[in-house]
Order: structure tokens, then sequence, then C-alpha cells
């Protein structure tokens, strides 16, 4: 899923800040689900970067949990 849906924005290697979207390399899981679900936060993260670019993606809410263990 990652280099299919995500490396648009976010570099190949999660671990480098991409075109658009930061590194996001040991993301956890509260995240990635605030980020897909909502395009928002889990209470009490201060974001990398203070935009509002990366919309939410709920179509991808089965693959959260893969997601976050590839992130890891």
């Amino acid at each position: 899923m990652w280099l299919v849906q995500c490396v648009t924005c976010h570099h190949r290697d999660p671990g480098k800040d991409g075109p658009i979207g930061p590194a996001v390399k040991g993301s956890s899981e509260a995240l990635v689900e605030a980020r897909l679900l909502r395009g928002g936060y889990p209470p009490g993260y201060t974001p990398k970067r203070d935009s509002k670019v990366m919309p939410a993606r709920p179509d991808l809410a089965r693959s959260i949990a893969d997601l976050a263990a590839f992130l890891r």
C-alpha cells in the first residue's frame, strides 16, 4: 500500500522527508489512524509540519494496522 498510495507525497523510504509529506517512520498506529480516518491528529500530538495538505482516506481503514506495522 505504501508504494501505491503514499509515496506521491511521502518519500519511498518512510524515514526520509518526501516532496510534500514528512518522514513518518516510527509513527504510532494512533497517528496513522487519526491521519487516515479523520485527517487529524491524536490528542496531544504535535505535528511535524503545520499543514492541512493530507486528506482523510477512510477508504484505507482496513490497512491501518498493516501500515503502522510497516512504519515501525
